[in-house]
């Protein structure tokens, strides 16, 4: 009989793992779908697996299927399982904090957009994505448009891509505005380029009342924004126009698209700002394959996600950096944050 071979079972089960990968998001999925977090957060002590049923959405609840989404969600380290009193109860391990709502910190919308059939399709077509033929993005094979006009063509999609943009954004600008402050300083106007529903940017007006702030976006967008009052909303194509203003910021905009268009993207701003002190401020990915930091998966995935979807790019500094000077800017500074995404000041004169 064959000795047991430690590194064939070990290289197995590690290609075993990634062909299953899909299923701890989907498990995840469906534990914000039946809100398990927010429910055993709200009762304010673990919960035994029938009391946690009765608050269910779906009933009536099949017990032994319950149990082992519990066990697998217990095996992914999201929830706890232990026993008190002689009964069996779950609670809530440190990462599940981020799937209770209520809190700037959430994640909910991110899981629900990211793991969306629609939004999961073009990954099927990733092969497709590697052909030079023109064909169009993993996104067009997909679901038959590119992404913006899908969104424009279905509402219910896009209301579920700005709630996930939304999600993403409190959780940069929390990071922001408490560690960045000297970024707006001497700043009394700014745009912000592609602002979705304009929450980015609102965070900014709260957090620097002196600064007059508008959220720049197309007209689909800024029809489904709530019009916050702290804040002018602007509609229009960053392509032929941005509103003049001390400082223009674009938060995870020019990943979405190649070279060419980040270079026409950057001089449109550059003559939105004044040549005396004017600037960009670039909030986006910076990615280096050589970091330990735990971010650098996650920005290697959102590097291909960006390739399947709009055909842009995250990019190295090296990359930020040739594209900056391409657009006629004189110098940058890249300030890293406690997010995915890092703080880049361009200065065009």
């Amino acid at each position: 009989m064959e000795m047991i071979n430690k590194e064939n079972i070990s290289s197995q089960a590690k290609l075993w793992n990634i062909i299953y990968g899909f299923a701890e998001s989907l498990v995840l999925k469906c534990a914000v779908q039946l809100d398990l977090a927010n429910i055993i957060h709200d009762h304010g002590t673990p919960m035994t697996l029938y009391k946690l049923s009765l608050q269910l959405p779906i009933q009536p609840v099949n017990q032994d299927a319950l149990d082992r989404v519990m066990r697998y969600l217990v095996h992914m380290k999201l929830f706890t399982k232990s026993s008190i009193d002689g009964e069996i109860r779950y609670g809530l391990a440190p990462p599940a904090k981020f799937l209770v709502k209520g809190w700037d910190k959430c994640m909910v919308g991110s899981i629900l957009a990211i793991t969306d059939k629609d939004f999961m399709a073009p990954w099927h077509y990733l092969k497709d994505g590697l052909s030079s033929d023109g064909a169009g993005t993993p996104f067009e094979k997909a679901l038959g448009t590119n992404i913006w006009g899908y969104m424009a063509e279905h509402p219910e999609k896009n209301q579920l891509f700005n709630e996930a943009m939304a999600n993403d954004t409190r959780l940069i600008m929390s990071a922001l505005v408490k560690e960045c402050r000297s970024v707006f300083e001497g700043i009394t106007t700014l745009v912000d380029v592609g602002g979705g529903t304009g929450t980015a940017v609102r965070n900014i007006a709260k957090a620097f009342p002196h600064i007059k702030c508008t959220v720049y976006d197309l007209p689909h967008v800024i029809a489904d924004s709530p019009g916050y009052t702290e804040i002018n909303s602007v509609e229009g194509d960053m392509f032929k126009y941005i509103p003049k203003a001390d400082a223009i910021m674009m938060k995870c905009i020019l990943h979405d698209w190649d070279d060419n268009e980040c270079i026409e993207i950057l001089k449109r701003c550059k003559e939105a700002v004044p040549r005396d002190g004017g600037k960009v401020i670039i909030v986006d990915i910076i990615v280096n394959v050589k970091s330990e930091h735990p971010y650098t998966k996650m920005r290697l995935t959102l590097d291909l996600d960006m390739m399947l979807n709009t055909g842009g790019k995250e990019r190295t500094e090296e990359e930020w950096k040739k594209l900056i000077h391409d657009a006629g800017y004189k110098g940058y500074k890249i300030t890293h944050i406690s997010a995915v995404q890092s703080v880049i000041e361009a200065y065009p004169y």
